[in-house]
């Protein structure tokens, strides 16, 4: 049986405060997603803000079952920043995306996002394997993933696929918390 975080889930780390997106984010998500140059490298999004709604409605289920777990994070006066996402969670693996920060995020937020993203995840999954994909285009993402030592398992014409295992992320990501954590 999968490990599930509990509905009222809140954490504060590194200077960041985490929660589980609501329908009340649809607006800001919705922002994020379709501005052209952050979401250049994103899978393409509905620009309704009734589906977006309904969409984080039907997140709100899977996250209860334990599938889905798709967090918000914010600055101390409750700022919203950004979004990170893990999906596809089942005892072996999980995948990690929509990871996705404002401009006007402090600088290094969005790489703590995705840290404490991944530290969730394995801690609740500690001998699963994190799956993910980059789009070719995104390089600075694709050498952001690479310093983890992740393996590329396939690629395509337009995207990288990766796998990595919790103990490069234990390894490698101490110099990005080093170098980005909001509480120095």
């Amino acid at each position: 049986m999968l490990t599930r975080l509990p509905s009222d889930f809140s954490l504060c780390r590194y200077g960041l405060y985490v929660r589980f997106v609501n329908e009340s984010d649809a607006e800001f998500i919705l922002k994020l997603r379709t501005d052209s140059k952050l979401g250049k490298y994103l899978h393409a999004t509905d620009t309704d803000l009734v589906a977006q709604k309904e969409w984080i409605h039907s997140y709100k289920i899977r996250e209860s079952h334990g599938t889905d777990y798709y967090f918000m994070f914010e600055y101390p006066q409750r700022t919203r920043l950004g979004v990170c996402r893990i999906y596809n969670i089942n005892e072996n693996s999980f995948t990690l995306g929509s990871w996705v920060f404002s401009p006007y995020a402090p600088i290094g937020s969005s790489i703590l996002g995705d840290i404490i993203t991944r530290e969730i995840a394995f801690d609740l999954y500690p001998d699963a394997i994190l799956y993910f994909d980059v789009m070719k285009g995104n390089i600075n993402v694709n050498k952001y993933h690479k310093a983890y030592k992740s393996e590329l398992i396939e690629e395509d014409e337009l995207t990288n696929y990766y796998k990595c295992t919790k103990q490069n992320f234990e390894k490698y990501k101490v110099r990005f918390v080093r170098m980005f954590n909001l509480q120095k």
